[in-house]
């Protein structure tokens, strides 16, 4: 008994091991082509359906490839239909673990368990390649796993005639509900699916399950790995929450619809593996069961997934993503790959200048309608681009601590930069939302030549921001010469609305503390311009890893 338990323990741990050490040293190996198949290669259902099962094929770690999805999708990266593609695929991908297990014991492959563990130790400890001793560490997980497994099927006998085991398997893990959340729990416990249909594999062996047992059991699984994906998504956005719910949500709906024609689909996996395995024993069963459940459920929603993205947002809502309090597509999880981080910087970046350009439509409706509550619009606004600055700065900061190229270098700086100009808008934004206040409580009144003069000079300020918002999402020569040329336009205009204004002063057309709050506007109006310029001097050259002079010329060239 005590070999037995001690057997259990060890064996187990080291399968667990094994399992998470290949695929952290796979997913290492070969991180950045999987970070760029993710971002790049997913832009139809179809197509992010094979890349995923490509992609966890070759790392074997779905909960990765679906963690990062998670991290795409809450960047902006990746949208909710990709995304699902991504995890009908990872789902087939990861159950390729399953039949390497179930082929070890077919071939006897865990009797080379440790010369396998011993190479890879050498690989990984000699090799000075980075990509190599990632490979190496791979190969020790594929040790570890086929000794665990050997530890464990040597326990095989001792279970197969303890009563106690024999009761507990028979009586309860022969209930499918049971089963189920044996499965879901397990999973959720130790984070590895394969891990688990390992475990299962051995006490079919063990004559401890039947095939019907495993296959609950199984599925269960297949719940329980949704957990790391639901974690991810906690301090995520809207749609990252989305994609961690479509995991699960697909998951938990092939369950219940294999659950409802169980005795046939166990049928099934006998039938199929008698046909292609014809030496196969229980082993290969469930790992065909593992594989043929993720085939079957991708089968049936690969061509609802139009439908089922639909459900997924009318059944779970957020917020308006704009005037949520904090950044919503920063992601420590990009930091790795920094040109999915620079692009989440950006689109936090953009979002911050759609916010003063509504902020700044706010403030001059409250002047020209004398409305105090779209002032309270605009300090509402105010406190979300301050947190934008903050959060944004930490995240490039930290990712400065990376190794970075020289011109991720530069991005870093202009990011932090374009964040500080926009912030800045923000502040003379508020300082204007200020000035409107006060001439609101003292009843002070602009002639109609200077609303019309600051709705002229308010539409050419929209303008602007129009330009730097889509200069931001793409680089455009033409957007920020017309920016620069924009950019002069209102220091010109500025200074002839400043000559207007004394000339009605000495008319007697302008009461002089109203005409004293014009004239701060229109200061402040020249502030933001200017900081709109330096964002579309930013965009044009830095934010694109590009140095440049501070010659305003560089632009109008």
């Amino acid at each position: 008994m005590r070999d037995l338990i001690f057997g259990l323990i060890g064996g187990t741990a080291l399968l667990m091991y094994g399992v998470d050490k290949m695929g952290e040293g796979l997913e290492k190996a070969s991180g950045e082509m999987m970070k760029k198949m993710l971002s790049i290669l997913t832009g139809k259902v179809w197509s992010a359906f094979l890349v995923g099962t490509i992609i966890t094929a070759l790392v074997q770690s779905s909960t990765a490839v679906t963690v990062l999805t998670v991290g795409f999708v809450n960047a902006g990266l990746m949208k909710l239909p990709q995304a699902v593609g991504i995890i009908y695929g990872a789902n087939i991908g990861t159950t390729i673990t399953a039949q390497l297990m179930a082929f070890s014991f077919n071939f006897k492959l865990t009797e080379i368990a440790l010369p396998v563990l011993g190479i890879g130790f050498a690989i990984g400890y000699f090799s000075k390649n980075k990509t190599l001793k990632n490979f190496g560490d791979a190969l020790m997980g594929f040790g570890m796993m086929f000794l665990g497994l050997k530890i464990l099927n040597q326990g095989i006998p001792f279970m197969q005639h303890n009563p106690t085991l024999r009761y507990f398997f028979e009586t309860y893990a022969s209930i499918p509900i049971v089963g189920i959340l044996l499965g879901a729990v397990a999973t959720a416990l130790v984070h590895s699916s394969a891990a688990t249909v390992g475990l299962v594999m051995i006490l079919g062996q063990a004559s401890l399950l039947d095939l019907t047992s495993a296959v609950t059991i199984m599925l269960g699984d297949n719940i329980g790995t949704c957990i790391s994906a639901q974690l991810a998504s906690f301090s995520g956005n809207i749609h990252a929450r989305r994609t961690a719910w479509a995991h699960t949500l697909y998951n938990v709906f092939g369950v219940i619809l294999v659950s409802l024609i169980l005795p046939y689909f166990v049928r099934a996996i006998e039938v199929i593996t008698l046909y292609f395995q014809p030496n196969g024993d229980i082993g290969s069963q469930i790992a065909n069961s593992h594989t043929f459940f993720n085939v079957f459920s991708a089968s049936i929603f690969l061509p609802l997934t139009k439908y089922y993205v639909k459900f997924l947002e009318t059944v779970i809502r957020g917020k308006e993503l704009d005037h949520e309090p904090q950044s919503i597509y920063l992601d420590k999880l990009l930091m790795d790959t920094p040109a999915a981080a620079f692009k989440a910087t950006i689109s936090e970046i953009t979002r911050g200048a759609e916010l003063t350009r509504v902020m700044l439509n706010n403030v001059m409706e409250a002047l020209f309608e004398n409305d105090k509550d779209k002032i309270e619009l605009v300090n509402k606004d105010e406190e979300v681009v301050n947190q934008l600055q903050k959060d944004i700065t930490v995240y490039m900061v930290e990712l400065s601590k990376r190794p970075l190229s020289d011109a991720n270098s530069i991005i870093v700086h202009a990011m932090i930069t374009s964040i500080n100009n926009i912030e800045r808008m923000g502040d003379h934004i508020s300082d204007i939302a200020k000035l409107v206040e006060s001439k609101i409580n003292r009843n002070l009144v602009f002639s109609d030549e200077a609303i019309d003069e600051l709705k002229q000079l308010k539409e050419l300020i929209i303008w602007m921001y129009d330009n730097i918002i889509n200069l931001l999402k793409e680089k455009n020569e033409e957007l920020a010469k017309s920016t620069a040329e924009l950019e002069d336009k209102v220091d010109e205009l500025c200074k002839e609305l400043a000559n207007n204004h004394i000339i009605r002063l000495e008319a007697g057309k302008c009461n002089v503390e109203a005409g004293v709050i014009y004239l701060d506007i229109i200061n402040h109006f020249e502030r933001i311009a200017d900081h709109i310029y330096k964002v579309s001097l930013l965009s044009k050259d830095e934010l694109q890893g590009i140095a440049r002079s501070t010659d305003k010329n560089a632009v109008e060239a």
